[in-house]
């Protein structure tokens, strides 16, 4: 009679930790971009201008308080902030907040389409992040020959 007690409980414990992990995906999103989309109100009228890929959100909280929690759920591989707002690179997407009225406006776009709309604010941060550069052979005499 033990054995089935185990073999019930463990059954009970693998579908209550099933559930936490998808609550946990779920109210997180998948990576920064569904995490966005789950905590911050959407607003379509603030969408950039010119990429199909950019949504915008708002928060009546600060720029410095939205990128604390977005950056507390998920760490981004670079970030860089001045007076225009706060620029988070992660591996496909970036996250860019901004000042809006009393609070902030975040837009998620594609990274690369990021880099070249605010390289102005990221290039010294973020670096290089296009595929073009893995053919550049300028590393000095003889390389890449």
């Amino acid at each position: 009679m033990k054995p089935r007690l185990w073999f019930l409980l463990g059954g009970i414990c693998a579908v209550l930790a099933l559930v936490i992990a998808l609550v946990m995906i779920f109210s997180t999103g998948t990576g920064p971009r569904g995490y966005v989309s789950n905590h911050y109100q959407r607003a379509a009228h603030l969408d950039l201008r010119g990429d199909d890929d950019n949504r915008a959100y708002t928060s009546p909280l600060t720029p410095s308080v939205v990128s604390r929690d977005i950056t507390s759920r998920w760490k981004p591989i670079a970030q860089a902030a001045d007076t225009s707002g706060i620029y988070l690179r992660y591996k496909d997407d970036a996250v860019i907040v901004q000042p809006r009225d009393r609070g902030s406006v975040i837009h998620v776009m594609d990274v690369d389409h990021a880099y070249h709309r605010y390289h102005s604010h990221v290039g010294g941060t973020w670096g290089w992040i296009g595929t073009h550069g893995e053919s550049f052979r300028g590393r000095g005499p003889g390389a890449g020959k």
